[in-house]
């Protein structure tokens, strides 16, 4: 679904961000300079991923200003803008070389599909910050993940990883591939493990293989082609619990992805693009309670993606990036739709985005999405951004969008049913259908300068957002009683909305030569129209957060990273569990060498150096551990 970056295209390097300004993807379909985008976008690279010592894309994200790294346990890692609103991931859209991760078959959960990469592969990651349905649709309404990784002709030859330290940490990985810049292939495979949070039953054992072919058959196409397949092994639970207790879950992700390009013109391009993905789920414990009934949210969901899109350049002045789209979505679960059979919803879309320097210093973007779910029905996703270049080094920016989220098969047609032998003995959820789109009426402004004087640049963004009709899991009445749970159920309905306002801002600095900084802030202002919520500060995110990163170059090649991060008090779900202020420093020290003719690097990383932090639900005591941990790594 997303553009690609080209094969040959250079990749932006640390020193682009002080000099000529780096190429983005993610904002509109469009290559665009960072500074001409329609929206506030983080990139962070390959060199960056690896100096912070992050095992998990949801680490790595830290690096973004309003996105927090976290998840309802340690083995469920996820990063999500306005967060806890969406600790799910429900509502942000992540991409991995174009393809959706999201499952279709509970709630469009993003976490589990952000660990279908490993982050050795990744080439660069942009973040657009903010509502993006206009470029793709239901999925973009807080923001778009873009992980993009690298050309297999980039990664020949072979390299072997290991990481070992406490908390359970075992990471194994190997990496082999061969070709030449005409045809090349990657094959990737792996294996992780941790034993999550302090105080929770979490531990965690992934599993995972990837590949990547790439052909270019003559000067014209590009054909990319990417599969793989992630297991899954994860505590769950809580002790004592009657309604979740302790138990494992077994997950299994698999995916193909197609990507063909044509260059028509050095302004044209054609571009077609297949993906499938599988998400199966095994999630079934025994009632403490009563052993023969079973507790079960597992299933099986699937999705198929089929797209066209055609950029152009329709004069000196005006580019423009237009397509059509398909996607069938289907889900199989008998514990959770009261059901043997498939069930699904299908989407059709048409796109374009309208690029249009009406002078040399002013720039017009919009773009369009019309999309008509079969479930849900149509919906449309207008923006309007204005950006104001004074010189080429300050960029002054101002738009609106609206985006929308149809519900998802669970939310239209959940039907949970428990039985002992042929006696129904409880339902609790029973969705009604009538769930209608959430939408997001966003306005922002923004900055985007760079002082090459100093070597610094700086993105601040401030908005405002409307949300309505928000999705919620709500008290239903049955028309009957049953033994276990009487005549109340829950339903997904529409309840009233709420506003966020914020500032946030991303600044980088270079004052020598081996050595950068990157400084994040981002204050933010949520009230629900319901009063009653607020009283009870219900899922607030932190009113304010900082991270501030410093890579530093030493003698003797050794480098130095210092990460640290601070959080204001927020709710990740009910105000019993009210996180006090955190903060969490990671430091990083590594070290490249060679043996013979292999080229090693070896590593150590202190996560959380202060201790052990209060973390998601601080009632159960749960805390997110200090670790340290060495990595090898060899490359032949």
């Amino acid at each position: 679904m997303a553009a690609q970056a080209k094969d040959h295209e250079r990749v932006a390097s640390e020193d682009d961000y002080f000099g000529n300004v780096p190429v983005v993807l993610t904002a509109s379909r469009l290559d665009q300079p960072l500074n001409e985008a329609p929206g506030a976008i983080t990139v962070i690279d390959r060199n960056t991923i690896r100096l912070t010592g992050a095992r998990t894309v949801a680490e790595v994200l830290r690096l973004v200003p309003g996105y927090l790294s976290g998840g309802r346990n340690g083995a469920n890692p996820g990063a999500s803008y306005h967060i806890p609103l969406d600790d799910y991931g429900t509502r942000n859209l992540v991409l991995i070389d174009g393809r959706p991760v999201y499952s279709s078959v509970y709630l469009g959960d993003t976490h589990r599909g952000m660990l279908d990469v490993m982050v050795e592969d990744i080439e660069r990651i942009e973040v657009l910050r903010g509502a993006n349905s206009a470029a793709y649709g239901a999925n973009a309404m807080f923001g778009v993940i873009n992980i993009i990784t690298r050309h297999s002709a980039d990664t020949t030859g072979t390299e072997l990883s290991f990481a070992s330290g406490n908390t359970g940490i075992r990471d194994r990985r190997v990496r082999v591939g061969g070709g030449d810049e005409n045809a090349s292939f990657r094959l990737s495979a792996g294996d992780q493990r941790d034993t999550g949070y302090f105080n929770a039953f979490d531990d965690k054992n992934l599993s995972q293989l990837h590949g990547r072919i790439d052909f270019k058959p003559n000067f014209a196409d590009d054909l990319m082609l990417t599969a793989g397949v992630s297991y899954l092994s994860a505590g769950d639970g809580f002790p004592g619990s009657n309604g979740n207790p302790l138990h494992t879950i077994h997950t299994r992700d698999s995916y193909a992805n197609l990507v063909w390009r044509r260059q028509l013109s050095s302004t044209d391009e054609l571009q077609i693009s297949a993906n499938y993905m599988e998400d199966w789920k095994d999630d079934d414990t025994p009632y403490p309670l009563l052993p023969s009934v079973l507790l079960d949210f597992g299933g099986i969901g699937r999705r198929t993606n089929l797209e066209v899109q055609r950029k152009t350049g329709l004069s000196p002045d005006v580019r423009a990036v237009f397509g059509a789209g398909y996607k069938r979505e289907e889900a199989k679960s008998q514990a959770l739709y009261a059901r043997n059979d498939w069930i699904g919803s299908h989407e059709e879309r048409v796109f374009g985005t309208l690029e249009w320097r009406v002078t040399p210093q002013w720039l017009l973007n919009t773009g369009l999405f019309v999309g008509q779910q079969s479930l849900a029905g149509g919906y449309t996703a207008p923006r309007l951004m204005v950006n104001w270049l004074p010189s080429p080094e300050h960029t002054f920016r101002a738009g609106v969008t609206d985006s929308y989220r149809p519900p998802s098969l669970y939310e239209y047609s959940a039907d949970v049913r428990y039985y002992n032998g042929g006696t129904l003995l409880a339902q609790t959820d029973v969705a009604r259908g009538d769930a209608q789109p959430e939408k997001l009426h966003s306005q922002e402004v923004g900055y985007q300068g760079r002082f090459q004087g100093v070597r610094l640049t700086l993105d601040v963004r401030a908005y405002h957002e409307r949300m309505t009709s928000i999705i919620q899991r709500t008290p239903y009445q049955l028309a009957y009683s049953l033994p276990s749970t009487g005549s109340e159920a829950f339903n997904y309905e529409n309840k009233p909305g709420l506003d966020i306002a914020g500032l946030e801002y991303q600044m980088r600095w270079k004052p020598f030569e081996a050595s950068e900084i990157w400084i994040n802030q981002s204050f933010s202002h949520m009230r629900w129209d319901d009063e009653g919520l607020n009283a009870k500060s219900e899922r607030m995110p932190p009113k304010y957060a900082t991270t501030v990163a410093w890579f530093q170059g030493l003698p003797g090649q050794w480098r130095l990273s210092v990460i640290y991060q601070y959080l204001g008090s927020m709710t990740w779900r009910e105000e019993g569990n009210l996180m006090r202020p955190t903060h969490r420093t990671d430091v990083r020290l590594t070290y490249p060498f060679r043996i013979g003719p292999t080229k090693a690097e070896a590593a150590i990383t202190v996560q959380s150096a202060e201790g052990d932090q209060p973390f998601f639900l601080p009632s159960r005591g749960f805390e997110a551990p200090r670790r340290t941990f060495l990595t090898l790594r060899l490359e032949f």
